[in-house]
């Protein structure tokens, strides 16, 4: 019967050569009229010579799929069919159920339905058969699904219900509550990624050892750095129970030529002028390396037992749900109640706000609801406040307390919240924004809104004057004299060091400017550092006379209150989100407001320091000095392409900080949730680069994506994305900082209000994305943000099109690796 069946598929070689051809033109008349089509496809065969330089291919381009079908799609159906049919047909199940982990576009799912027909067209009845596809791009599941298996089903109509199919990007979910015993767990090339290939067998190993499959078939090339790492796995299952056989198939079952592909390949090389689709195709790939793991001891089923498959992860899926959060053992460890201060560093999307919330979690459970317990959890984001809340309220025991939300000017609820446990007459957990402290512990009165545009005004006044009586009519001292400069010298140096203005004057000539670096030069008691006390005494002076809001001064407030006493607020636990923001002077309020500073816990990455920049810092004083730090590593929520993008400007950031601990780089983790690389965008107006954003949109919204979010704020661009129906919001970075989004567009030509933090402000920007990344550029591009995208990693850019790429290399600067020293 083998026999009979091996000839049946032989005779079948040119219809699936056909099938794959039509396919693929099918594709090209869909897709042929987008702009960037040709540019796209050129990339996506320049790209594909990576497997062979011992590189990963991303399969993140929208025509990648396209391109991979015409080349290496009917190589997998042959080496699937000619290592593992043997082994498939001797499968003794009246189900037989594959999980198929990294589908691509779908190989296995092809020489499955072979073997399905090509048993009935012989007279025998095949068993039932479920293909779970699962895969990171959406774009390979999409082409199988919509172009490959349509094609395919159209030539073999035997295909039916008994042949069912699933799709599912990086993870699945038993919702058809499907029933089969000894599944087959498949991954082909899951391992040739050239980094982080522990992680991922890792991952493996633990679905493995989870579910205990009868069956696992890997493959993956023959390549001399990758054979032993597949050799590694198989003596690690062997010592599981699993019996193991090598396959190297040196007689390929199909060998004749891909005529129809490569007509194909000829006309678009010819009409697209993609000179690599000159290449011919073959069935032939001789360089691959199989293995089969029996497992002779498995019993189990989906219907029932504790090892029941109710779902399948290749990788993390995004976290929607705080409560289905599992940590590990790092965060774990960081989450624990001690009795020393903690700080939890780590880069962005490691999982820092979950270990807040899990701490919080652990004191509360460990003090069993004690109604007389108060804690206090602040951060200088208004929106994390209120995920804080939503989090705590997914984790704690909705039975042992009950929520209210503070309401704002319009009788709305406000994202800070009271928690309070049963039998309690007091807030027991009070989730605040930083800001409102001194309005809401502290009492002080609150008159009108902030409005930098105001101070900035009143400090010109201020130089100006000062400038006639000092008599300095050139631009040597422009750089102090400057309302930038002074409104950031006094909330980090007069507020944030607390120089105090009353009788400051010798400390502030004399004291360290920790982090404000030496551009501009201010020498201790140098005639500069007496210009701008000049100028910030009568800032200072006039804030207070004129009640000019300032949330430093506010802040100055607060601060006085507490260390006069006039006000005792005691806390038993204090926790900082985003510590990065706080000055020393902030530090000291929580020292003050805490019973025992043993049970203060921080958290935070000063590499997002954007408020203060290099000047912020974890602090070293007697409260601090037996601090615990927690390291966390990893990006669990940013897409690994991305974190790969930008692992230099994450670099660099910690080197613009010397020793300090708090400033932790990047670490790509293969098993953060699917996403793209970023996709850099050029328009020469604003309605060009709208119209080029929506087409991005609509190719990635295969990711499902809802909205974007533009960053920093450009309500220019969001009007023209609006007109063309695009859900679009646009926000600033200090609003956004500590949360994510889907798809977020970072507009470059957005000014910034202080440029030496353009590094913290553009890391904070790019690693807000759950999933996509679109960077605009225009003319209007910034010239401060243009070492940044040197910093890039270009083969981690997906360019739009050629003029996007063009204008890319246009405005990359080279970056020289700079610390910021203070002056002495």
């Amino acid at each position: 019967m083998k026999e009979q069946l091996k000839a049946w598929l032989k005779s079948e070689q040119n219809n699936l050569d056909l099938i794959i051809a039509k396919s693929a033109v099918s594709f090209y008349k869909q897709n042929k009229e987008k702009s960037n089509f040709q540019y796209d496809l050129k990339q996506c065969h320049i790209e594909s010579y990576n497997l062979i330089r011992g590189k990963d291919l991303c399969y993140d381009r929208p025509s990648t799929a396209f391109a991979y079908s015409l080349w290496y799609h009917p190589r997998r159906v042959n080496t699937f069919l000619s290592f593992f049919l043997d082994k498939i047909l001797d499968h003794n199940e009246q189900h037989l159920q594959l999980f198929d982990l990294g589908a691509g576009a779908g190989a296995i799912q092809w020489g499955l339905g072979l073997i399905y027909v090509g048993l009935l067209r012989l007279g025998k009845k095949p068993p039932k058969i479920t293909v779970i596809n699962i895969d990171t791009s959406p774009f390979m599941l999409t082409y199988n699904r919509d172009f490959l298996w349509a094609e395919f089903v159209k030539s073999y109509p035997e295909i039916d219900e008994n042949f069912i199919v699933e799709y599912e990007v990086n993870s699945w979910n038993n919702e058809k509550k499907l029933e089969t015993s000894n599944p087959i767990l498949s991954a082909s090339y899951l391992f040739d990624a050239s980094d982080n290939k522990n992680e991922i067998a890792n991952d493996f190993k633990s679905l493995v050892q989870k579910y205990k499959p009868k069956t696992v078939l890997l493959l993956t090339s023959n390549q001399p750095e990758k054979r032993p790492f597949i050799q590694e796995l198989e003596k690690e299952f062997k010592q599981q129970g699993f019996n193991s056989q090598v396959v190297l198939e040196s007689n390929l079952m199909f060998s004749n030529q891909l005529t129809n592909i490569n007509n194909v390949r000829n006309k678009l090389s010819v009409s697209l002028n993609v000179s690599e689709l000159q290449r011919p195709s073959y069935w032939r790939d001789s360089s691959h390396y199989g293995l089969i793991l029996q497992n002779p001891q498995s019993e189990i089923t989906f219907s029932s037992g504790p090892n029941k498959i109710s779902s399948i992860d290749i990788f993390n899926p995004p976290i929607t749900v705080r409560k289905d959060v599992i940590l590990n053992d790092k965060q774990k460890r960081a989450a624990r109640n001690s009795d020393l201060p903690s700080v939890i560093v780590g880069p962005a999307g490691c999982g820092k706000s979950i270990v807040i919330t899990e701490k919080v979690k652990n004191i509360i459970e460990e003090n069993k609801y004690n109604p007389d317990l108060k804690i206090l959890i602040t951060t200088f984001n208004k929106g994390l406040i209120g995920k804080l809340a939503e989090w705590l309220i997914s984790i704690l025991d909705s039975t042992k307390y009950q929520i209210k939300y503070d309401t704002n000017f319009h009788g709305y609820n406000d994202k800070s919240s009271h928690f309070t446990f049963n039998n309690s007459q007091q807030t027991n957990i009070r989730l605040l924004h930083f800001d409102m402290l001194p309005k809401l512990l502290g009492g002080i009165r609150y008159k009108g809104l902030v409005e930098h545009s105001k101070h900035f005004s009143l400090l010109d006044e201020i130089i100006k004057e000062v400038r006639m009586e000092e008599k300095i009519n050139n631009d040597q001292y422009d750089n102090i004299l400057n309302h930038d400069f002074l409104f950031e010298e006094y909330h980090r140096v007069i507020y944030g060091l607390q120089v105090g203005v009353a009788k400051g004057e010798n400390t502030y000539l004399t004291i360290k400017r920790k982090g404000r670096g030496n551009n501009p030069s201010m020498p201790k008691n140098s005639y500069r550092r007496q210009l701008a006390w000049k100028c910030l005494t009568e800032y200072a002076n006039k804030m207070h006379v004129l009640s000019l809001q300032s949330f430093t001064l506010r802040r100055q407030y607060f601060y006085s209150k507490l260390k006069s006493k006039e006000l005792n607020i005691k806390y038993d636990h204090i926790l900082v989100d985003e510590f990065q923001d706080c000055t020393d002077a902030d530090f000291e309020i929580f020292y003050m407001m805490i019973k025992d500073p043993n049970n203060f816990t921080i958290s935070g990455d000063l590499a997002q320091s954007i408020h203060l920049g290099t000047a912020a810092n974890i602090p070293r004083d007697e409260n601090m000095d037996r601090r615990q730090f927690y390291r966390l590593e990893g990006s669990y929520r940013l897409p690994v392409r991305i974190s790969e993008s930008i692992k230099k400007l994450s670099e660099a950031i910690v080197h613009r900080f010397g020793n300090n601990e708090g400033a932790i780089s990047i670490t790509p983790y293969k098993g953060s949730p699917p996403g793209a690389r970023p996709i850099v965008v050029y328009g020469n107006s604003i309605l060009e680069l709208s119209e080029k954003v929506l087409e991005v949109f609509k190719t990635y919204n295969i990711y499902d994506l809802s909205r974007i979010t533009i960053l920093e704020k450009d309500l220019e661009l969001l009007r023209e994305l609006a007109l063309k129906g695009v859900v679009t919001e646009t926000d600033t970075i200090l609003s956004l900082k500590g949360l994510e989004k889907e798809c977020v567009l970072w507009s470059t030509r957005i000014p910034l209000e202080f440029e030496k933090e353009k590094f913290e402000f553009a890391y904070t920007i790019v690693t807000r994305t759950s999933c996509i990344l679109i960077i605009a550029l225009t003319e209007d591009t910034q010239n401060v943000y243009k070492e940044i995208l040197g910093l890039l990693d270009r083969e981690r850019l997906i360019f739009w099109d050629k003029l996007s790429e063009t204008k890319f290399d246009t405005f990359c600067e080279e970056y020289e690796l700079i610390t910021i020293e203070d002056e002495d």
